[in-house]
């Protein structure tokens, strides 16, 4: 709150780009926000978003009274602070007081340049109210038991939670606790991360209750010696058959129910070949 110079301003003008329509309403600036409103136009725009702002001075006029007689509101209007936003808002702010733009400028300068993370809001913010003020720790066994993995007779009983990344030796970027398939074992999933970049093996993201599952990796280490995989070829099939009664695939079954999907462009997974990667052969992969 010290930053704040100026919290409300009334008959503040704004102009959006793409739109030259000029609004006249009340600026608000908390610790957080910067808050314009005109009638049924609400505009919320935080500090971190703030790519840059600039104070345009109107022209100076040689007077030896004080600010606020230097300029006359036509006058003041010839001042603005243009604010650039990293999603491609630009605004441009006018005002007939002249001080009171300078006091603008000043607040969301200090609160829009910040020297670290601790000084944003998100870490200065205090609650008034004890239970908010506790803090919430994610539970990853919790949230597998919630999703019903491991729970016998339960649509997520052919699903294991393993702690084969303990302090993240496996995978960098995967959380130490992860869920696999039961048939599969801690070695095969040692194995079939090797396949994927980074160590990045299939583990379960969602399962839900009709016991259809979604999971996640990354690209595998194909290259252009179409290079396998038997441990990832089994741990995908295993996650295939999680869905079925009997958690195993039947033999005769040539349906594909299964999607493997690739979020990047064509081109992107063609180019990845040729240093070692790309994507997957879908004749390797059973019901895919």
């Amino acid at each position: 709150m010290d930053h704040i110079r100026v919290s409300k301003v009334e008959q503040m003008r704004l102009v959006r780009s793409g739109n030259n329509t000029e609004y006249m309403g009340t600026l608000h600036l908390t610790t957080h926000h910067m808050i314009f409103s005109a009638g049924d136009l609400e505009l919320w725009i935080p500090y971190p978003m703030i790519h840059s702002a600039v104070l345009v001075r109107p022209p100076r006029r040689d007077s030896d009274d004080n600010i606020q007689a230097v300029y006359t509101e036509e006058q003041a209007l010839e001042g603005s602070i243009r604010i650039r936003c990293h999603h491609f808002l630009f605004v441009t702010l006018r005002c007939t007081d002249i001080r009171r733009l300078y006091d603008v400028f000043a607040t969301v300068k200090h609160l829009a340049c910040v020297g670290s993370l601790e000084q944003l809001y998100a870490f200065d913010y205090r609650s008034d109210t004890a239970d908010d003020a506790k803090a919430v720790e994610y539970d990853a066994h919790a949230e597998f038991r919630r999703m019903g993995v491991g729970v016998a007779g339960g649509v997520g009983q052919h699903w294991r939670v393993s702690e084969i990344n303990r302090e993240f030796q496996l995978c960098a970027t995967y959380p130490p606790v992860v869920a696999a398939p039961a048939r599969i074992s801690d070695t095969t999933l040692t194995y079939a991360a090797r396949y994927r970049s980074k160590a990045r093996l299939p583990v379960l993201s969602y399962l839900h209750p009709n016991g259809v599952s979604m999971t996640r990796s990354s690209q595998p280490m194909v290259g252009l010696k179409q290079a396998r995989s038997v441990q990832d070829e089994k741990l995908v099939e295993a996650i295939v058959a999680t869905s079925e009664p009997t958690g195993m695939v039947p033999r005769f079954r040539n349906e594909r129910n299964n999607i493997i999907i690739d979020a990047r462009p064509t081109t992107n997974a063609v180019v990845n070949r040729a240093i070692g990667a790309g994507s997957e052969n879908m004749d390797h992969y059973r019901q895919c």
